[in-house]
């Protein structure tokens, strides 16, 4: 459940676009019934150049650290279930009996490098609605390795994106905005899930306060985390998941190689299966440098 003050400034958020919306439709009927104005043109697309690109996808398979542990019961609230295989890939067509290759894969939607959608915490847009253009676009790194060498529970801070901007600039409009913990590096080794003395997983993620202002304050479409989760022990109601998601923003999860983008400049294309209803899934994240 989402604590109360991220639920009202969600409700606050929402009850903004209504407006804006309701404003718009009235401002097309008054251009309707006739009135005169002077549209402005749309900003000019800057074009968009690369020499290479950076897959920042890990390959899944079988045995890909989870967030759960494939046949151990898992309880979350009053919902308790048996989480299924990370991946099953099942072979229909054997090439060597029929000269063709064909299989069957099932996959659990948040394994692997994959996205959130809106409604995997909210009652928003699920990957099909998610449009097209916004799953291209500028991508901004914060390095927070040093500290996340020495905490397992580090997190992107308001000074951090501050610090970021005093370097590289204002973070572009309609950017992703991601976090480089260097978790990547330990996604094989226990490390990935670093539990506590009660089990319980401890990894780098983003203060509540750093998303908040980049949702008021800047233009960022997606955020993006090479480990788990947006949240991690300090914050144990998932207020990131409640206000991004709950914006009708989305995120990736268990990115890959960052160390290989630049902190700014670079533009990121995520490949997202469109599954109708879809709250997420493993998708082809790749960073043009």
């Amino acid at each position: 459940m989402c604590c109360p003050n991220v639920i009202e400034k969600v409700r606050q958020r929402i009850s903004r676009r209504d407006l804006l919306k309701s404003t718009g439709a009235a401002a097309a009927g008054v251009l309707a019934a006739g009135c005169k104005t002077t549209a402005k043109a749309a900003p000019a697309t800057e074009p968009v150049s690369f020499t290479r690109v950076v897959d920042l996808s890990h390959t899944l398979h079988p045995d890909f650290p989870a967030w759960f542990v494939p046949g151990e019961e898992k309880t979350f609230g009053t919902k308790t279930f048996l989480p299924p295989a990370i991946v099953e890939v099942e072979r229909v067509f054997k090439y060597e009996e029929i000269k063709i290759n064909l299989s069957k894969v099932s996959y659990w939607e948040h394994v692997g490098t994959h996205m959130d959608a809106p409604n995997h915490f909210s009652e928003g847009s699920s990957v099909e609605k998610i449009p097209a253009e916004d799953l291209v676009l500028p991508l901004a790194v914060i390095d927070i390795k040093a500290r996340a060498a020495r905490d397992p529970l580090a997190l992107v801070t308001l000074e951090d994106v501050k610090a970021w901007e005093s370097k590289h600039g204002r973070i572009p409009e309609r950017a992703c905005l991601a976090m480089n913990s260097g978790w990547a590096a330990h996604v094989n080794t226990p490390k990935f899930k670093s539990p506590n003395a009660d089990g319980a997983h401890q990894q780098p993620a983003f203060h509540i306060d750093a998303i908040e202002f980049i949702m008021e304050e800047r233009n960022v479409v997606s955020i993006a985390v090479d480990t788990f989760s947006f949240d991690n022990l300090h914050s144990p109601e998932y207020d990131v998941h409640n206000a991004w998601l709950g914006d009708e923003r989305w995120g990736i999860e268990v990115v890959n190689n960052l160390d290989d983008v630049p902190a700014a400049g670079a533009t990121v294309v995520v490949g997202q299966p469109k599954i109708q209803g879809g709250t997420g899934g493993p998708n082809r994240v790749m960073a043009l440098v």
